[in-house]
């Protein structure tokens, strides 16, 4: 007991934030607070006691053992990968459900003001964290006949989720807006959610057109790689010309390979294909280049691939986008 008796402060952390959380709408708001912040601090405090608490136990070191012997397993990969695929689809439809039940819960109830700030607060999570979400649900490792193969199925997922993250951030503002504006001045709802639709529909076209715009692009950018490198393939040799032509070529299609598809932050977009990826692409396509006549079965490889990339772009063309 004596040596164990400090993994108790870790569950009186988790005891006190209740606490503390359901006297925050009552009279001992101030006690309530400091509760909550005490809870905080024996959470993090009691944490690193927890460490190691389960390492000996026989049924955990059995568990683990089966999950590292199938976690390799081509067939449980892609068990996984469609399980993640699977709920990052019903979180998606979950997300549109929910803001259409807002959507009638405030048609029905307008002036339950209150209540529709935590449904607020909860729509700009979704606006934060689905991205993230959808990043994550992406397979790890995947193959680069996966990769090819799923490359238009990766970009409809990223447009699908930025689209419904963004129109989860406008309609946050909206929701922001009608708790500021209803008790005071409710003429003004109507022009701020026509504002606010509008908002939403332009910028789902814009990432839309933008998609397009770059898919087109792309497709544009492999059909010119193509062409150089069968300039020097049937010819037989390589010139220096011949040479940096397919070399500026490449560059144009790594640029676009590397560019978000779905908005124009890196950090929170998705390319078209992982950077990884791009960068092996890149040196097999420039090996190709400097020994196309050595190595016919690498180059074929490489238009193999290129022509992937390029299928996998041609349902989104619009070359007036």
């Amino acid at each position: 007991m004596r040596a164990h008796w400090r993994r108790v402060i870790f569950p009186a952390g988790a005891v006190l934030i209740v606490w503390g959380n359901g006297l925050y709408d009552t009279a001992q708001r101030t006690t309530g607070l400091i509760l909550f912040v005490s809870g905080f601090a024996l959470l993090f405090c009691g944490r690193r006691f927890w460490h190691g608490f389960a390492n000996n136990w026989r049924t955990r070191k059995r568990v683990q053992r089966w999950v590292d012997q199938k976690r390799d397993e081509p067939e449980w990969k892609h068990r996984w990968g469609r399980l993640k695929l699977t709920t990052w689809g019903l979180v998606v439809f979950g997300v549109v459900l929910y803001a259409w039940k807002l959507l009638a819960r405030i048609t029905q109830e307008p002036d339950h003001v209150n209540e529709h700030l935590e449904h607020g607060t909860v729509l700009m999570a979704i606006w934060a964290l689905l991205p993230l979400l959808a990043q994550a649900a992406e397979p790890k490792d995947p193959s680069k006949e996966q990769l090819l193969e799923q490359m238009s199925d990766r970009t409809w997922r990223a447009l699908i989720t930025r689209t419904v993250a963004n129109t989860a951030g406008i309609y946050f503002a909206g929701v922001l807006i009608y708790i500021l504006v209803f008790s005071s001045r409710p003429s003004l709802i109507v022009p701020a959610a026509v504002t606010l639709g509008g908002a939403a529909v332009a910028t789902g076209h814009k990432t839309w057109t933008r998609s397009r715009k770059l898919s087109t692009q792309l497709y544009r950018n492999i059909q010119i790689l193509e062409r150089n490198l069968a300039v020097i393939f049937d010819s037989g040799e390589r010139s220096a010309e011949e040479r940096d032509a397919a070399l500026k070529s490449w560059d144009a299609v790594e640029l676009d390979l590397l560019t978000s598809v779905d908005t124009g932050y890196a950090l929170f977009g998705t390319p078209f294909l992982p950077a990884k990826a791009t960068t092996d692409l890149r040196v097999r396509v420039e090996k190709a280049i400097e020994a196309f006549e050595g190595n016919p079965a690498a180059t074929k490889e490489v238009l193999d691939d290129l022509g992937k990339i390029r299928e996998a772009c041609s349902g989104r063309i619009d070359s007036v986008a």
